[in-house]
């Protein structure tokens, strides 16, 4: 009998590709035998490896990657022939992706502010970039205040030509272009210290010149930005790559473009966004939720003085609100978790992300200037603020140290501090705008320290919730024939068995690269879960001796449970993909609602809710209003309603023109909403109108009550 043949192992191709070490790739080729499927996993593994692609130049490992590469060519010709072609292809994608990169650096050097020093040049970015963050903010502000009626997740705001675009995405596109121009410049003048965090020297003073020439920077990051992830997402998530040239081009390309790039994402994408997507939301109506029904503002404490970490104090609202979301995500309370990935506690995650911000807001109060936030602090300045505010002396020095810009930094929301030679810059634009919930998420996972919690949290969670619900749901490990199954969570309702395969894992974040693992995973998941399915298929027995069920009357309804926001509309290969948030939605509530506060009183506030979309078709919920939730989850197809592909063209040189698809919001509006489920849109408005009336009324009432008894609270 002959021995199976050895696989390609992920972990010796990715080491030496990552090194350009041919004699141990060769050698690995050599015991495993190549192959024309071998071949094939082995160019995906190159075509996703980033170290090969060199966006800038560095002599020595260009000349090393041409001569690992043309020896696996020849490799490659002697052992598949033909075959071997597909390398050069893939080496062909990858030189373009590259080129790319050299174009917007050769195009950057022509422009008026590459002729500053390079002190000044980043001194005027981030002068700029703070300015741009505050003109977005301001015209946020003043659009909620100019609304007539309260929208729903997804406000838009009115760009140029009347364009619609998101505060959250314009700051976000800001903030990230700003840590890849302090990165660029790094390179440039090697401002990296051993361990390669970013070190600036001591920036000047910049005016108004200097920062409108630091427009051609900030248009090129821009550029660089949006290159670098399309090419992520075609060399991890696939789709299309097409070029063009004149005189091949289409009508109303602009004369001076000689050559244009074209990107067609994969369809199923979009999933991943929505996720995304689904999860901001949630987070804002948390926050949104917390301040109606709690008094979280009051609770905070702020800065000024000593506060020991929660339950004890908070220092913000948002830090009680983050506090609660992460603990909602992790599923278990992380008050009582003392775990420390990255060397820290959640909890010290957050009070430390959270100082920064209240740092940042501090100074915006006193000062509305967007240079004021933008400011230097001591080291050990930082880390005494921190210790008053409740971390230890290692875990504050921790938390300094990882939050730093690095030269593999996600970017400013995550690495807020700069290192500099007299001290730590922060940039407070980033802080003020971001959500500390998903920026802990974010840098534990650029740390690559997992939960080792969350997994089983999530399906004592889960089961917890259906027993208390009252359904007969069960956990247990089996063995038959000498293989061992393990049921996370099994459900019986009625005519039906559903096996949930609970996954807590991280979402993208609508970063290519963390979406392609996460897709792995759910593949991986639907295999095991296939696996469990045909286990109760095939030995009855589990069942009936389990939960004393005869699989045989039954119909099994295989699910992959994930713990965050991620559904698939429809299932793939008889595998449904849903969520805990439409699992407990599904249960808890009948209605979807429009959800509308009001302040009454400095300490009151007031929830209207609007029931729009009934999830049962009768009194209670039966099996098959949950199967129709599965197959056609309403939070998905609400946000899938409100998301267009889209394309803004960029440039990455004088000649070049790229159009990549984006996927992109629609604002949520009642009529939109109302649309969706059929329902009248006047009808929902003469409701809250009568209720503003009211409002109205009890506003007056409360008034009235302090002038009477003044101090006292409503």
């Amino acid at each position: 009998m002959m021995a199976k043949a050895a696989e390609l192992k992920e972990k010796i191709a990715k080491k030496a590709l990552g090194n350009l070490d041919w004699p141990a790739l060769k050698h690995h080729l050599d015991e495993i035998v190549l192959d024309e499927d071998k071949f094939g996993a082995l160019l995906g593994h190159i075509r996703r490896t980033n170290s090969l692609i060199m966006a800038y130049p560095n002599d020595k490992r260009e000349k090393q990657r041409e001569e690992f590469l043309d020896s696996l060519q020849g490799y490659a010709h002697a052992k598949l022939g033909q075959s071997a072609l597909q390398l050069a292809q893939e080496t062909n994608v990858l030189n373009k992706i590259e080129r790319g990169y050299r174009s917007i650096l050769e195009w950057l050097e022509q422009c008026d502010i590459s002729k500053f020093p390079a002190d000044v040049r980043v001194a005027a970015s981030i002068g700029r970039a703070a300015r741009q963050c505050e003109l977005v903010t301001r015209s946020f502000h003043d659009a909620l205040k100019a609304r007539k009626e309260i929208g729903l997740p997804g406000f838009l705001l009115s760009g140029e030509n009347h364009v619609p675009f998101s505060p959250d995405g314009a700051i976000t596109a800001i903030v990230e272009c700003l840590s890849m121009t302090l990165v660029m410049e790094a390179y440039k003048n090697k401002w990296f210290d051993a361990e390669r965090d970013v070190v600036l020297p001591t920036l000047p003073t910049v005016g108004d010149q200097e920062r409108y020439k630091a427009g051609s920077t900030e248009l090129l990051a821009q550029c660089w930005r949006r290159w670098r992830r399309m090419e992520q997402r075609r060399r991890f998530r696939g789709g299309e790559l097409k070029e063009m040239s004149r005189p091949d081009l289409p009508d109303g390309i602009p004369s001076t473009i000689e050559h244009l790039i074209i990107y067609d994402p994969p369809k199923t994408e979009i999933f991943d966004y929505v996720a995304n997507e689904r999860l901001n939301d949630r987070l804002g109506q948390t926050l949104m939720e917390m301040l109606v029904e709690t008094n979280l503002r009051e609770k905070a404490s702020g800065i000024e003085e000593k506060v020991g970490l929660p339950p004890v104090g908070i220092i913000s609202a948002e830090e009680g609100h983050s506090g609660v979301s992460l603990s909602e995500i992790v599923n278990y309370s992380i008050v009582d978790d003392w775990e420390r990935p990255g060397g820290l506690r959640l909890l010290e995650w957050i009070r430390a992300y959270c100082v920064l911000q209240q740092l940042a807001r501090n100074r915006a109060s006193r000062d509305n200037s967007s240079g004021n936030l933008v400011f230097v602090v001591a080291r050990e300045e930082l880390i005494s603020v921190l210790k008053r505010c409740g971390l230890s002396q290692q875990s504050a020095s921790r938390f300094v140290k990882a939050a730093a810009l690095k030269e593999s930094s996600a970017d400013l929301f995550d690495s807020p501090l700069i290192n500099m030679q007299d001290g730590l810059l922060v940039f407070g634009p980033a802080l003020i705008a971001a959500n500390p919930a998903r920026v802990v998420l974010s840098i534990i996972s650029q740390l690559g320290e997992p939960l080792a919690r969350k997994g089983k949290a999530f399906e004592a969670d889960i089961l917890s919730f259906l027993k208390e619900e009252g359904f007969q749901a069960q956990t247990f490990k089996v063995k038959r024939d000498g293989e061992e199954y393990e049921y996370d969570v099994v459900l019986c309702w009625g005519d039906y068995i559903f096996i949930f395969e609970c996954k807590n894992h991280s979402l993208s974040n609508h970063h290519p690269i963390q979406a392609y693992y996460f897709e792995l995973e759910m593949r991986s998941s639907a295999k095991q879960v296939m696996r469990l399915a045909d286990a109760l298929r095939r030995y009855p027995d589990i069942l009936s001796q389990k939960m004393r069920v005869d699989v045989t009357t039954k119909t099994v309804v295989p699910c992959v449970l994930n713990a965050l926001p991620f559904s698939l509309p429809s299932p793939i290969d008889g595998v449904y993909f849903t969520d805990a948030s439409v699992l407990k939605r599904f249960f808890q509530e009948r209605y979807f609602h429009i959800n509308r506060p009001y302040r009454i009183d400095e300490n009151v506030q007031l929830l209207h809710r609007t029931a729009l979309h009934s999830l049962w078709m009768g009194d209670q919920p039966t099996p098959e209003d949950y199967l129709k939730q599965l197959r056609e989850p309403f939070q998905v197809n609400l946000m899938l309603a409100h998301t267009d592909l889209g394309s803004v063209p960029f440039p990455i040189s004088s000649t070049e023109l790229v159009v990549a698809g984006e996927f992109t919001r629609t604002e949520m509006s009642i009529d939109s909403y109302a649309g969706l489920v059929g329902a009248s849109s006047a009808s929902i408005r003469e409701g809250q109108l009568a209720v503003a009336k009211e409002v109205k009324k009890l506003r007056a009432k409360a008034k009235q009550m302090r002038k009477r008894k003044p101090g006292r609270k409503v």
